[in-house]
């Protein structure tokens, strides 16, 4: 896994975060509080401006535009 990091002109800081593993889409899960799993999107949601998934030849990339100060 890489978790590169690009300031990005408009003062949004670009987090993407690649793995090979592309059998499934990342989706918000509505599991509780108590949960074991599912809760990096609901992060990525609540502190993103922006944030998508792009398709790569092996796996996937999540990325996310985050405003400084969240």
């Amino acid at each position: 896994m890489s978790a590169p990091l690009q300031a990005e002109p408009g003062a949004y800081l670009v987090v993407e975060v690649s793995d090979a593993r592309g059998e499934r889409r990342p989706e918000l899960c509505a599991g509780g509080p108590d949960a074991e799993g599912g809760h990096g999107l609901r992060l990525v949601e609540a502190l993103a401006a922006e944030w998508g998934v792009a398709e790569r030849i092996v796996g996937k990339t999540v990325w996310a535009r985050v405003a400084p100060g969240r």
